[in-house]
């Protein structure tokens, strides 16, 4: 479970609006669940899809890990992201 409370759940929308500003990227439409998110995304041309996920989520990780006192314990995902076009 990633999500375990409405403040986590906050917690990962702002930091989508945090990763937008970082890597200007247009949000269409997002979904986040217990144990997983979904995003629709339309870039620019200049800027890369790629870049965004992994500053979204390096940073969630690296912030979930300090928040929950588990800095050092390995993976949060099962997988990097991929882009299936």
């Amino acid at each position: 479970t990633l999500f375990d409370s409405r403040a986590a759940y906050r917690a990962f929308v702002n930091l989508i609006a945090e990763a937008q500003a970082v890597r200007p990227t247009r949000l269409l439409a997002y979904c986040v669940m217990p144990n997983h998110w979904h995003l629709v995304l339309w870039t620019d041309p200049d800027v890369s899809l790629s870049a965004f996920m992994r500053w979204l989520t390096s940073t969630h990780v690296r912030r979930y890990h300090t928040f929950h006192e588990l800095v050092g314990t390995g993976h949060l995902y099962q997988d990097r992201y991929r882009n299936h076009v």
